[in-house]
Formats: C-alpha cells, sequence, structure tokens
C-alpha cells in the first residue's frame, strides 16, 4: 500500500552511518507531534539530552518548518503525513521506518517520567517476552490513572474494565495500550499486522490490535517501569465512541468461537462489518487464533495474579 508520508532522514556522518550498517540498533522512540511547536522542541531537546537512541518524529504537513528542524536535529528523522492520519497508522509508520528491534512511541504532550531500560529491555530480550510493554499513565497532579484494562462484555457490547497499575514493580497484565503509548517488539508488531488503518479511530484502533495481540497467544503488560505523565491534563480520558471502522474491531474480536479443541467461525449479530468477516475472520483468524473472546475473559489473570 502507497504511504501517505514523507520522510526526511536523519543527517548523520558518513562514518555513523558506515557503522550502524554493521550494527542493528536496539530503540528507537517515535514521538507524536500532538501539542504546540514548542512542546516538540522541549520534548526533542529532552530525548536528544537524556534518552540516545534513534529519535523518530511523526506529524503533518504545515505544521513545522522541517528544513529549519532538520538544521536543529540533524539526528532526527521527520516522518510527515500529508493528510489527516490517526494515531495506529502514525505508530505504523515509525515501525516501518526506525529499523530496530524495539521502539517506544511517546508524545510531545507528555513527559516520560520514567524509562527503566535495565527492566524493560531485558524484559522484552527474553525469549517469551510481551509483544509490548504499555505505559503507567499520571495526569497533571501526578495521580497515577486505572490504565490496566481488561477484556469485558457488557450486555452485547464491547467495554473494557479498568483498574489501577501495580506500583511495585510487578508486571500487570492488559488489554490493549491506551493511546498506542508503549514499547513494542517491532518484528513481532509487524507480524502481527499492527494497527488496522481502516478504523477511524485511536481507542478502536488500539482495542483491535490488542485483543487481536491476546487472542493469538501473545501478551501485552504493564509495568511501573514505563511511566508517562500528561502534565496539562487534569483527567485522562479516552474516546469510546464509534466511530467509522469501529466494527471491524468487533468482528474480528467476537466471530471465532472455539470448541473442542477447534474454531468455529459464526457472525455476531448486530455486530459485524461482512468484507472484514470474509477477508480476516474466515480467511486468517479462524486459523490462527489461540483462543476466543469468552475464553480471554475467563482466563484473565486477576488483581492478584
Amino acid at each position: 500500500m502507497m504511504s501517505n508520508y514523507r520522510i526526511y532522514r536523519r543527517k548523520q556522518d558518513l562514518g555513523k552511518r558506515i557503522n550502524r550498517l554493521h550494527n542493528i540498533e536496539q530503540l528507537a522512540i517515535g514521538i507524536l507531534d500532538t501539542g504546540t511547536a514548542d512542546q516538540l522542541r522541549e520534548s526533542l531537546d529532552w530525548y536528544a539530552e537524556h534518552m540516545n537512541y534513534s529519535l523518530h518524529v511523526v506529524t503533518q504537513e504545515g505544521r513545522l518548518d522541517i528544513p529549519q528542524m532538520q538544521e536543529l536535529y540533524k539526528d532526527v528523522t521527520f516522518l510527515v503525513f500529508t493528510t489527516h492520519t490517526f494515531t495506529g497508522e502514525k505508530v505504523n509508520a515509525v515501525a516501518n521506518e526506525c529499523q530496530t528491534n524495539l521502539f517506544l512511541i511517546v508524545r510531545s504532550d507528555l513527559v516520560l517520567v520514567r524509562f527503566d531500560g535495565a527492566v524493560l529491555l531485558s524484559a522484552m530480550a527474553e525469549v517469551d517476552h510481551p509483544a509490548a510493554y504499555c505505559s503507567v499513565l499520571a495526569n497533571a497532579y501526578r495521580e497515577i490513572v486505572p490504565c490496566v484494562r481488561s477484556p469485558r462484555l457488557v450486555e452485547r457490547e464491547l467495554d473494557p474494565g479498568s483498574r489501577f497499575p501495580s506500583l511495585e514493580g510487578k508486571d500487570s497484565n492488559t488489554l490493549y495500550p491506551i493511546y498506542c503509548l508503549g514499547l513494542y517488539d517491532r518484528a513481532l508488531f509487524q507480524r502481527l499486522r499492527g494497527f488496522d488503518e481502516d478504523i477511524h479511530s485511536e481507542y478502536w484502533q488500539a482495542l483491535d490490535w490488542g485483543i487481536r495481540v491476546n487472542l493469538l497467544g501473545y501478551d501485552l503488560m504493564v509495568n511501573n517501569g514505563l511511566l508517562m505523565q500528561f502534565p496539562n491534563r487534569e483527567s485522562v480520558i479516552e474516546d469510546r465512541s464509534e466511530a467509522p471502522g469501529f466494527l471491524r474491531c468487533y468482528t474480528k474480536a467476537l466471530s471465532v468461537h472455539r470448541g473442542n479443541g477447534k474454531n468455529l467461525a459464526r457472525q455476531y449479530k448486530g455486530y459485524v462489518d461482512k468484507d472484514v468477516y470474509k477477508s480476516e475472520v474466515k480467511k486468517r483468524m479462524i486459523w490462527l487464533q489461540k483462543k476466543d473472546f469468552t475464553t480471554l475473559i475467563e482466563q484473565w489473570p486477576g488483581e492478584d495474579a
């Protein structure tokens, strides 16, 4: 598929570039340009000083003077979208371009309070590592908000449960990364086909990806070694309203039923995208899923697990 962004690559000197050909970098940081120009510059200054990793800024045409920014930040790659786009597509772009083992997604209107590299990077190097570590989130008052999600159906609607994370360094299973913020295994992210760009909602993109990860037998974790704060937001609330493409999430999440060790496809009444049912569920998900959504709810680790 043709990408709708332009790439302005970092201006490394030749020696650095040759060295990098022989060494795959471990981590890239994708900074989503979600605040003011001043906030972006403050973020870039901070990351350049404190996080010696490959930096990628994802922005939209017309927001920045790119040649000027390239002069100021020679080691930063800029991914500039030509049209309005949703967060999942921006994250997909970082995954496509970063060429690293792991990538961390942050935003210019938040502060990375804690990144415990010793814990997170070693955990992601384990054979049985999670697909991603999703960030613990705090508001303007430095209060941790409920950012651990669990699978839940209320009547017939997807309505994930929420609770607070452990603040004792323990991993907590979570259903999806809120605002897509987290530390991702790049190869696994791409093997799981990234975020669905035909869903036009940050929340539904994240929920769709997270459910898919869990149904395919992988884990998503929250650990307080990764903590981000919104310094200007008193409340940190997702927009869960229905949006174009949200039925794609329902269809992939709820159309496969497992019984006697076998998967069966059956449309989830009232919440189905028939094209997705034919192309995704019957051709892919039915063969790949390790469990169905009902089993996911039943087997979900409790608060003390």
